[in-house]
C-alpha cells in the first residue's frame, strides 16, 4: 500500500521577495542617477572656460604675392617688416601671458575662385606658411603660437549673382573685385583664457 506524505503548508514567503525586489531597484536607480551626473566628465580633462579676444588685420594678396605664386613680393616683406619690427628692438611681437591666459596668431590663406579647389586649397596653404616664415623672423618664440589655415575662396558666384551670357563691363570690374578681396592674407592676434574648473 503507498503511503502518501501529506504536503506541507506554504508558508507567506512572497513578502520578503517583493522587499528585496524594492531594494533592488532602488539601488540600481541610485547608481543610474550617479552615473548620469558624471557623463561628460573625466578626472584627466578640465572643461575650460574663460574668454577670448581677437583681433584681425587682413592683408590684400595681390600686393604680398604675385598671382598664382607663394613667394612674398619686396613689398610683402615691406608690409610684414611694418607690422612686426620695432625699430628701437628688432621685434614687436611678444608672447609673454599670465598663467591664466595664452596668445595665438592664426595665420589665414586665402584664395580666389580661378583654378580646381583642391588646388587652391594647396595655394592657400602655401601663402600661409610662407607668411609664417616671414613673422618668424620677427620672433623665434613664433612656433609654439601659431595656427595654420587654408582657405579655396570660390565664391564670387555668391557675392555676385551671374544671369548666364556675356559679362557687362561693371559686372566684370565687380567679380575683379571681389576675387582681388578673396587673394589675401588674414592674421588673427587672439588671446585665450585658460581658466579652468577643477
Amino acid at each position: 500500500m503507498k503511503s502518501f506524505v501529506k504536503p506541507r503548508a506554504r508558508k507567506n514567503t512572497e513578502s520578503w521577495q517583493v522587499v528585496y525586489i524594492d531594494l533592488m531597484t532602488n539601488v540600481m536607480v541610485f547608481f543610474v542617477i550617479l552615473w548620469s551626473i558624471n557623463q561628460g566628465k573625466s578626472s584627466k580633462i578640465t572643461p575650460k572656460v574663460g574668454d577670448e579676444t581677437s583681433r584681425t588685420v587682413s592683408l590684400p594678396g595681390d600686393i604680398i604675392f604675385s598671382p598664382g605664386k607663394t613667394v612674398l613680393t619686396e613689398n610683402g616683406k615691406t608690409v610684414f617688416k611694418n607690422l612686426f619690427s620695432d625699430a628701437v628692438t628688432g621685434q614687436t611681437l611678444n608672447f609673454e601671458t599670465s598663467g591664466l591666459s595664452k596668445r595665438l596668431l592664426v595665420i589665414h590663406g586665402h584664395t580666389d575662385s580661378d583654378g580646381k579647389k583642391d588646388e587652391n586649397f594647396e595655394l592657400g596653404f602655401y601663402r600661409a606658411i610662407a607668411a609664417f616664415h616671414e613673422i618668424q623672423l620677427y620672433s623665434k618664440e613664433i612656433p609654439e603660437h601659431v595656427i595654420l589655415c587654408s582657405h579655396a575662396d570660390n565664391s564670387p558666384a555668391q557675392e555676385l549673382p551671374f544671369n548666364g551670357g556675356n559679362l557687362t563691363p561693371e559686372q566684370l570690374a565687380a567679380l575683379h573685385a571681389i576675387k582681388a578681396k578673396n587673394r589675401r592674407i588674414t592674421i588673427e592676434d587672439k588671446i585665450e583664457s585658460r581658466v579652468q574648473q577643477e
